[in-house]
């Protein structure tokens, strides 16, 4: 079984740190040493000091530690992305009812996902009321070192900041700070991966009709350096699906951009790709608007 001391030493040597600089101060060398290799325990007042030296919540070690598979939201988030992928609505809002009634923080936050989830699938996520899915949002603003839990959630919670740009920002370089700090860990880079393109989807989405339509703020997300190493068939998709999606409002050659659009969504459909019913709506949804901007720039 992996102990404590094991995941602290993996998260060491992907942060390339030496025991020294994560154990100065808190225990000896000699402990430092006997602790990685499974024959020291260490207090929960000295392994938060080693998590906090870490830049590591204690929620992302926990993620860490039992390689997702036991970690402590799981379960019940994985229900609720099942329900959503059936598009099971009124299950959802059960979910949402009965988590809402536990007052624990964590059944607070799922109660939250389960009732975005809700608008995602069956409503315009953009008209959406931001009160019951609060405790996420505060969650997400306040925690400053995200898990891939958090990189979850914000993936449809993304969309309670459409009115907050300062905090959208600020989560958005929180994606990029946890991008950055998994992309070494392989078992979970295609989750990473996955979740951070469809993340700069919406976010393109979210600034769009706010009526943002700034090139060079989109230049920064979409063609940021760390993402185009992205290797994920399903990854590179979503972000190529975005860059057409700001093409076919600031794109220099109108009829060009929107028939490139519309190949991408005729080949996922030929394809028979999973995301085509999605990014097919997307693109409805877009192109009227877009057209509208492009006329209001030429008049």
């Amino acid at each position: 079984m992996k102990t404590l001391g094991d995941t602290i030493k993996v998260i060491r040597k992907q942060k390339k740190l030496t025991q020294k600089e994560v154990y100065m101060g808190i225990v000896s060398r000699n402990f430092a040493s006997r602790f990685e290799n499974g024959h020291n325990s260490v207090e929960s007042e000295k392994l938060f000091a080693i998590l906090k030296r870490l830049e590591v919540s204690p929620n992302e070690f926990q993620f860490i530690h039992y390689n997702n598979s036991e970690y402590q939201f799981n379960s019940i988030l994985n229900q609720i992305d099942s329900d959503a992928n059936m598009k099971k609505t009124a299950t959802l809002m059960q979910k949402h009812i009965a988590l809402k009634k536990d007052p624990s923080l964590e059944s607070q936050i799922l109660a939250a996902i389960a009732y975005i989830k809700v608008y995602i699938i069956g409503n315009n996520p953009l008209r959406m009321a931001v009160d019951p899915a609060y405790p996420l949002k505060r969650h997400l603003t306040e925690t400053k070192y995200w898990s891939v839990f958090e990189l979850r959630a914000f993936v449809d919670g993304i969309f309670i900041f459409r009115k907050d740009p300062v905090k959208l920002r600020e989560c958005m370089t929180k994606v990029h700070d946890l991008y950055k700090k998994y992309k070494e860990f392989t078992e979970y880079s295609y989750i990473i991966e996955q979740n951070v393109a469809s993340i700069v989807l919406n976010y393109v989405q979210i600034e769009l009709t706010n009526f943002n339509y700034d090139s060079n703020s989109f230049r920064k997300i979409t063609d940021n350096s760390y993402y185009s190493a992205i290797t994920d068939f399903t990854a590179k998709l979503t972000m190529d699906f975005a860059r057409l999606v700001i093409f076919l409002y600031l794109g220099s050659d109108q009829k060009n951009d929107e028939a490139n659009c519309y190949e991408f969504i005729h080949m996922l459909k030929m394809l028979q790709h999973n995301d085509y019913i999605v990014f097919n709506e997307i693109y409805h949804y877009h192109l009227p608007l877009s057209q509208r901007y492009r006329k209001s720039q030429c008049s």
